[in-house]
């Protein structure tokens, strides 16, 4: 990098001479590539095209001879081999106008072949064959893979029809690919000392038919930068030199006849001169680089010596005194600037310093008010790395403060515990203040904390940290977990008491709603509790009750939940449930373990259950009042139609035997 002033003067003048010299250089190479390409275009299109003809020439000269065959063949029944082999050799050359002959009958059996006489084999499959057999006068293959040897070639083939002009025989004629023949020829032609011909059939994707390179004969054409197995090398002039390419379309077959000239060949010419410019130019570039260096050195000596004062100025202030600022020009207005300049600067620096000295008394009384402060308060920079924590930060993390500034969150939590506060975090540094609960642990083990992040902005778009406030509430929620549990609970039996099963219920259909799963509702009443209660007394009644609770907790799924509305009243709710008979077997279950009789304290004692069952299918909009009364009225007619019974909420009764 030029870092002179007179450098980079003579740097822009050579560069805008070389946009200049380049850019005349480049128009008119443009213009004689243009030119000189159009020209051998249009030789190379008529050449191809002139071979095109000739190849259409000897193919309708192969078609015709064996139209001539087809007419004289005579009887296909009563010919020999022997026969055959004499009519082809006296009709046609072998193999100069085919390497094979062949007769092949209307459903596709070959009669008679000149190559292999004694081997069977059917053509009714090639398209040629199809086309000649639906009333074609002559038809070409495309290029297609010997029947025997898989050799890549063409046949030609015309049809041998009676007097009412059905076709009789099918008569061919192959020209193999990899033996020399007229094709063969071409793509051994070269055009001038690289070009090459090939030929490529009409499908999509086209093949080669044949090509310089036999192995890529039956081959899909590849991209254009490697046609006829030229391959062109790419851009690397400012002019790309593309290749020549014609094409020229075979009336007799539809194939192509492609000629390729790489550039590099055929604009060889343009390309010596090319380099003698280039050369001619950096000559014209560096003689008018160095002729602005030298003239912009003459004319800016004054400057430098302005840039020594300057520099000396910033370690000895006395050389503000010899800047010279009597000149009249840009150098003295400079030198008068620069003075006034560093003024300035000393009168501001004192005021820095006794500003940096309040700032460091300001955040060590910061850092005082935080130690004192039993919450964790720390701040984490940009990077989420800690750049100030508290005395109990220390503790709780159980680490230096030395230790904990410049280190991640995620080093300090370690990767298990950072993916909890991950997310709340991200929110925090994407501007959005975040404040959640994080508790872990049981029973006594059991704590809990308050974590709030706040995001810090240092300017409009940019955040320069996250305040993190954590504070212990472990005690508020013990009290707050103990009080919910003791206000859910129905003290007699451990199950859930009314406000237990609303919440409960409540969230059972707002699951059902939500597409969770089917939900069920049971409503048990106790049959003959009264007699219990009115023989023993309600102490040997509530004995009763918690030996059932006990039953119903093991009857039943871990996932459901058990009320006690009081008195001989229970509900069980069933979640996520998968088919109805299920439900009919846990009221089944709750009908036979009522009715055990229960070993007490005055002895064995029996009762009964009459059971009644709602249901919420998933996706149905119900409430809990609704699921509620459903249930009630089943209940209400288990109990009317006898003893040790459930009923569904749709009237079905279902009999406990």
């Amino acid at each position: 990098m030029v870092k002179s002033l007179k450098g980079r003067v003579a740097l822009a003048t050579a560069l805008v001479s070389m946009v200049l010299i380049v850019g005349v250089a480049v128009g008119i190479e443009f213009f004689v590539y243009g030119e000189l390409r159009n020209s051998m275009q249009a030789q190379l299109d008529s050449q191809v095209k002139l071979v095109a003809e000739q190849l259409d020439d000897k193919l309708r000269g192969k078609f015709l001879a064996l139209h001539r065959m087809s007419r004289h063949i005579g009887d296909l029944h009563a010919i020999t081999p022997a026969q055959f082999d004499t009519f082809a050799s006296m009709s046609v050359s072998m193999p100069e106008t085919f390497n094979t002959l062949f007769v092949a009958a209307p459903d596709g059996r070959v009669l008679y072949d000149s190559t292999f006489p004694a081997t069977p084999f059917n053509i009714a499959d090639r398209d040629y064959f199809r086309q000649l057999l639906a009333g074609a006068p002559q038809a070409a293959s495309s290029v297609i893979a010997g029947k025997i040897t898989r050799s890549p070639g063409i046949v030609l083939a015309v049809p041998v029809t009676d007097a009412q002009g059905k076709v009789t025989a099918v008569i061919g004629g192959a020209v193999n690919l990899l033996r020399q023949n007229f094709i063969v020829d071409l793509a051994s032609n070269a055009i001038g000392e690289t070009g090459r011909y090939c030929l490529v059939t009409n499908e999509n994707p086209a093949r080669y038919v044949i090509q310089a390179d036999v192995t890529k004969i039956l081959t899909p054409v590849g991209p254009a930068q490697t046609l006829c197995g030229i391959r062109d090398p790419g851009r690397h002039e400012i002019v790309h030199m593309h290749p020549l390419v014609a094409r020229a379309i075979m009336t007799t077959t539809g194939w192509s006849v492609v000629a390729v000239v790489p550039g590099a060949e055929a604009f060889d010419p343009l390309a010596r001169v090319r380099r003698r410019v280039i050369m001619l130019a950096i000559a014209a570039i560096g003689i008018a680089a160095f002729a602005m260096w030298w003239m912009a050195r003459r004319m800016l000596r004054p400057l430098d010596t302005l840039r020594d004062l300057v520099q000396r100025s910033a370690g000895d202030m006395r050389a503000v005194q010899s800047l010279p600022v009597q000149r009249a020009d840009e150098i003295g207005a400079l030198a008068n600037t620069f003075r006034d300049m560093m003024e300035q600067l000393g009168d501001h620096t004192e005021a820095l310093e006794i500003s940096r000295e309040a700032a460091r008394a300001n955040v060590r009384r910061m850092q005082e008010i935080a130690d004192r402060v039993p919450y964790l308060v720390a701040f984490l920079d940009s990077e989420e790395r800690f750049a100030f924590v508290n005395r109990a930060c220390e503790q709780r993390l159980r680490h230096s403060r030395e230790r904990i500034l410049g280190a991640t969150a995620r080093e300090l939590f370690g990767p298990s515990l950072y993916r909890e506060f991950a997310p709340y975090l991200s929110r925090a540094y994407a501007g959005e203040a975040a404040t959640f609960v994080w508790d872990f642990g049981e029973d006594a083990a059991y704590r809990c904390f308050e974590v709030s992040y706040q995001p810090e902005w240092a300017s409009q778009n940019v955040l320069a940290g996250v305040h993190v406030f954590v504070r212990d509430i472990t005690v508020e929620r013990s009290n707050e977990r103990r009080w919910r549990r003791e206000s859910h609970t129905d003290h007699l039996t451990g199950l859930l008491n009314r406000k237990g099963f609303d919440q409960a219920l409540a969230n059972a259909v707002r699951r059902a709603r939500e597409g969770a799963g089917a939900q069920a509702l049971l409503f048990v009443d106790l049959d003959r509790f009264k007699v219990v209660n009115d023989t023993w007394g309600h102490a040997l009644g509530d004995e009763l009750l918690r030996r059932l609770a006990k039953r119903l907790v093991a009857s039943v799924r871990e996932s459901d939940a058990i009320a006690r509305f009081g008195g001989d009243e229970f509900a069980v709710i069933m979640g996520d449930v998968q088919d109805v008979v299920d439900v009919e077997r846990a009221a089944m279950s709750i009908l036979d373990l009522a009715s055990r009789p229960m070993m007490l304290s005055v002895g064995e004692v029996s009762v009964g259950a009459c059971v009644g069952v709602a249901m919420v299918a998933r996706g149905e909009d119900q409430t809990p009042d609704m699921l509620f009364q459903a249930a009630d009225r089943a209940l209400y007619n288990a109990k009317h139609g006898g003893r040790g019974r459930f009923v569904l909420s749709d009237g079905v009764p279902g009999r406990f035997a």
